[in-house]
């Protein structure tokens, strides 16, 4: 039998393994085919731009770039003196003339100078003729201009000047993508003629909106040409030839290897933090500089010394609102746009790239993880472990994902993975539940009818063991009753209805005390009810959660209560009692019908406990067994040694008095002390100092113990006991 029942779960094992690897395989195939036709595209950004600002919430970009913006306190500031933005363009002249000044390499306007200031009599304003001069003169200066796609421009490729085109465009050009640009914005003839370079400084969101990547070079009518944030590396790097490569996707220019994605797009590696002044600052400097205050620029901390420009990239752009280049990207909701081409500028200095992973590797790790998620999934009977296995997975594919941008920057696809584990999990889930959970759930229905939630899992775990009855087998548990008192007389006056709506409301209550405290209901005998604690679940502390739970139970009555209040019926009173001991414990009835029970002794004990709880006016009562468990946690009060009835030996039955949170939980152990010393004087028929202790105890929940003690006492002093008297009380009923 042995040899046949091996083989038996060899054949099922292969069955499950065989099966998981054709769920896996088919997970891996799918989620690969999303991924490669670019389903996961949105997923990514949104899980990249998580990366960005945890890798890159403190980056700080080179510090030979240096970024003038046209802020809300310049429009302001200078409003009243140069009017109202756009202002004219001798400002920028004289910007260019100090950044000339102070030995910038090269400045970089993120802004665009299409049209000219032309005067009435058709010439050139002085305005632009000045920053044409300071233009010319510096030789730093870089202008912006726009290639962009537009379907509704009535006069779409108009050719740009031949003199732009051999001033500007890239010689050497080789697989790079053409697009479909059709208009062209560029700057007025003066300034393009006396410009260093130009940049392309039309840039676009993804469809979510969010700006993460561009390309490098733009065309116009097959000629290239460079974005802004590339153009002020064009004499430096030499940049005469560009190539790009497809394998891996690469672009290759003055001595750099730029990486691109999979589109061919570049990958914006950001920073937090540039080297950044107001436009202000700078025009306030240039004023005192005109009137001969040097010295000005050196002790104000408001004013810019032109040497703090020395050899640095500039760009100037706008931050003000109103001006409309306010960008959202991964670091930030409302970025000043200069910012990116200060960005991509930062990061070809810095040879600070990100690197995406080729597609093949990442559908080779699919495949793996979705064979890696079933083996972890596939042989686990828990839900929790089937459940925990693939999480553990996927976390650590997040944390090694976010490892490998930071330590080598390399970018993995988070998504396609994370849907590989949890494809796998989702199919292995449905395929163990369609072909196991039948028969797990007729082990349910079996069991269910006598077993808690928390128990039943468990012994679902190992579902097979439970099919057929167990055999009773020994165990040390302990076993709660409760009753309502006086039941009997109250139903009465009920009706059948009104009977049936007070003991659910009754039942529910002390149920969910038992499951919250980890026991099992084991059944409802009228009125009453019997649970355990020990099984099936093993609980060393079986007793002291027991306990807590009688405490509760009287306690829970009061909400109980409240609802019968508001329905009308009339409140109760309970009466609890337990035993801790050795019991046998096992599915008990017919082939038709189990109850899965304890019987014994020590459930025989437990039961009269609960009867003894009206004699003594308590609220519960335990036996000396439960009370050898707990006594160092929960306070527990002697009432009495009795001898139940069917019984010779004596039991000492004790009160809980506190919880183990209980505020009162200090005074609760002295009035066991105050108790203890009570019964000492007692047994040694000391029958009036007995009393008197007695009568020290609180009326609450003493005061029915108090009297019962009073009328003993009152009743030895008048007729003493016989000499082998030995305190215990017998009980003649149950």
């Amino acid at each position: 039998m042995k040899k046949f029942g091996l083989s038996i779960s060899l054949t099922k094992r292969q069955r499950r393994l065989f099966h998981g690897s054709l769920l896996a395989f088919t997970a891996g195939i799918l989620v690969s085919a999303i991924f490669l036709l670019g389903g996961f595209n949105t997923l990514e950004w949104q899980i990249d731009d998580a990366k960005t600002k945890l890798l890159r919430g403190e980056a700080t970009a080179n510090p030979d770039i240096v970024v003038l913006l046209v802020d809300e306190a310049s429009l302001s500031t200078l409003e009243p003196i140069v009017g109202r933005w756009p202002w004219p363009r001798s400002v920028w002249a004289d910007v260019l003339e100090f950044m000339t000044m102070g030995g910038a390499q090269s400045v970089a306007f993120d802004i665009l100078f299409t049209e000219r200031a032309l005067l009435e009599n058709k010439n050139q304003s002085e305005h632009d003729l000045a920053f044409i001069e300071s233009t010319a003169e510096s030789g730093i200066a870089i202008h912006a201009i726009q290639l962009l796609h537009d379907p509704s421009n009535p006069l779409p490729n108009r050719p740009l000047p031949d003199i732009f085109k051999s001033k500007f465009a890239i010689p050497n050009i080789t697989n790079l993508k053409q697009s479909q640009n059709n208009t062209r914005y560029i700057p007025f003839p003066g300034l393009y003629k006396n410009a260093r370079h130009v940049g392309v400084v039309e840039f676009s969101p993804d469809s979510d909106g969010v700006y993460r990547r561009t390309r490098l070079f733009r065309d116009f009518l097959g000629d290239f040409y460079p974005v802004l944030s590339v153009a002020p590396l064009i004499d430096p790097l030499k940049i005469d030839t560009v190539e790009q490569t497809s394998n891996p996707p690469m672009l290759k220019f003055g001595g750099l290897k730029i990486p691109l994605d999979r589109q061919g797009f570049y990958e914006v590696n950001f920073y937090k933090d540039f080297t950044t002044y107001s436009i202000g600052s700078v025009l306030a400097s240039i004023d005192e500089l005109r009137k001969g205050n040097l010295e000005a620029l050196y002790t104000d901390p408001r004013l810019l010394n032109p040497e703090k420009f020395s050899n640095k990239i500039v760009f100037i752009g706008t931050s003000a609102v109103g001006l409309e280049d306010m960008k959202t990207t991964p670091l930030e909701s409302r970025w000043p746009g200069v910012f990116l081409h200060a960005s991509i500028t930062s990061n070809l200095l810095n040879k600070d790239f990100v690197y995406q992973v080729p597609a093949y590797w990442v559908v080779i790790l699919v495949f793996f993880l979705a064979l890696l998620t079933m083996r972890l999934a596939i042989f686990q009977d828990a839900i929790l472990l089937q459940t925990i296995y693939p999480f553990l997975l996927a976390s650590i594919i997040v944390i090694l994902g976010i490892w490998a941008q930071a330590n080598f920057a390399q970018n993995w696809d988070l998504a396609p993975l994370l849907a590989s584990i949890l494809t796998t999990w989702l199919m292995i889930s449905g395929y163990l539940s369609a072909t196991e959970g039948r028969e797990k759930r007729r082990v349910r229905n079996m069991l269910s009818q006598y077993v808690s939630p928390s128990a039943l899992n468990m012994v679902l775990d190992n579902y097979q063991d439970q099919i057929q009855a167990e055999v009773g087998k020994e165990e040390q548990m302990t076993v709660v009753f409760s009753d309502i008192r006086g039941f009997t007389t109250l139903s009465e006056s009920l009706s059948p209805g009104e009977v049936v709506t007070l003991l659910n409301i009754h039942l529910d209550a002390m149920t969910q005390v038992t499951f919250d405290f980890k026991g099992t209901m084991d059944k409802f005998i009228g009125d009453a009810t019997m649970a355990f604690w020990g099984a099936p679940l093993p609980d060393p502390q079986h007793a002291l959660h027991a306990t807590r739970a009688m405490i509760h139970m009287t306690r829970k009555v009061n909400k109980v209560n409240q609802a019968l209040t508001e329905r009308g019926l009339p409140t109760i009173k309970i009466g609890v009692g337990g035993n801790t001991g050795s019991v046998i414990l096992g599915n008990i009835g017919s082939s038709q019908k189990l109850d899965y029970t304890v019987i014994g002794d020590a459930v025989n004990l437990g039961s009269r406990l609960e009867g003894l709880t009206k004699q003594y006016g308590l609220k519960m009562l335990i036996s000396e067994f439960t009370q050898a468990e707990i006594h160092q946690q929960i306070p527990c009060a002697l009432i009495d040694q009795v001898k139940v009835k069917g019984k010779n030996k004596p039991v000492k039955i004790y009160l809980p008095l506190a919880d183990l949170d209980d505020p009162d939980l200090e005074e609760a152990f002295k009035l066991v002390e105050i108790c203890h010393q009570a019964f000492d004087a007692y047994h040694a028929k000391d029958f009036l100092h007995a009393n008197q202790i007695f009568q020290q105890l609180p009326d609450d929940p003493f005061v029915h113990f108090k009297a019962l003690y009073d009328q003993r006492c009152q009743a030895y002093l008048k007729t003493p006991p016989p000499e082998n008297w030995d305190g215990v009380f017998t009980l003649t009923t149950k």
